[in-house]
């Protein structure tokens, strides 16, 4: 690989005639250590720049890291597949994919550090579980549980039987052609079971989990409590934002001290 800040474009080839298109860019530096982020459901389309790995990571980190950004399939420099993408956004294919790339651009004697924002939150234990290069993993806006039961949770008391109305239709339907709340059916279904708490029980790899204490995407309530007690046992870290959301509006500058501090008292770069 050319040393440089430029950003590079690879396209990965994926199960079922699909492709995702990983945007990275290279240290000047001989550097083993990759940032690798899982973006948000409703991210676009990606370039890797280095100014993006800086606001993650603050600029000391940045300097020893390679920078990766898996794109979502059907989101392209040249414009959005709609189909491609909502046929993508399954759990376990979106595992399958970031796995997939991984594999093709991250060379294997090298280093991975996980950061996840929203569902790449929500993803990065899973990937890690099946990636042993994988060192460390932050999770930035992310829960812990199903995607269907943290909304029955988040619910008012007045909306929750048609939320379980709607949450038994979906699990009896779970197709591509019905929508609720911005998601296809197969979508909700797919993310319907606790599967990142149950990765992060399996794994002992440092993890910092960041929850703003405001957000409602989320069960936060859930996710703080569940982060608490595996905080007893394994090397996870959480802090909480107060008067902070799901989009992190004007918290992405303490987020970015906690990642640089994380990696430093880790010590998970050469």
């Amino acid at each position: 690989m050319k040393r440089g800040r430029g950003v590079q474009l690879e396209i990965v080839p994926l199960k079922s005639g699909r492709i995702l298109i990983a945007s990275y860019s290279l240290t000047k530096h001989d550097s083993r250590d990759w940032a690798v982020y899982l973006p948000e459901s409703g991210a676009g389309f990606l370039y890797a720049n280095r100014s993006e790995l800086i606001e993650l990571v603050g600029t000391e980190a940045a300097r020893k890291l390679n920078f990766l950004i898996i794109n979502k399939p059907g989101l392209y420099p040249w414009g959005i597949d709609k189909d491609e993408f909502e046929r993508s956004f399954l759990r376990q294919r979106r595992i399958e994919d970031a796995i997939a790339a991984l594999k093709a651009i991250v060379p294997e004697e090298d280093k991975i550090h996980l950061i996840g924002y929203s569902e790449g939150a929500y993803l990065a234990p899973q990937v890690a579980r099946l990636d042993s290069r994988v060192k460390s993993i932050t999770m930035i806006g992310g829960g812990t549980r199903g995607w269907l039961k943290e909304e029955l949770n988040n619910a008012k008391k007045r909306e929750k039987p048609i939320f379980v109305r709607k949450i038994k239709e979906i699990c009896a339907n779970p197709t591509l052609d019905r929508r609720w709340n911005g998601f296809t059916y197969a979508t909700w279904y797919s993310y319907r079971g606790d599967s990142t708490l149950r990765a992060l029980k399996q794994i002992r790899t440092p993890t910092l989990a960041i929850v703003g204490a405001r957000d409602r995407v989320i069960d936060a309530k859930s996710a703080i409590a569940d982060f608490t007690r595996m905080s007893e046992q394994k090397p996870l870290k959480l802090h909480v934002l107060s008067d902070c959301g799901h989009q992190f509006t004007k918290h992405w500058k303490p987020v970015r001290r906690l990642v640089s501090r994380f990696f430093a008292e880790q010590q998970l770069l050469n």
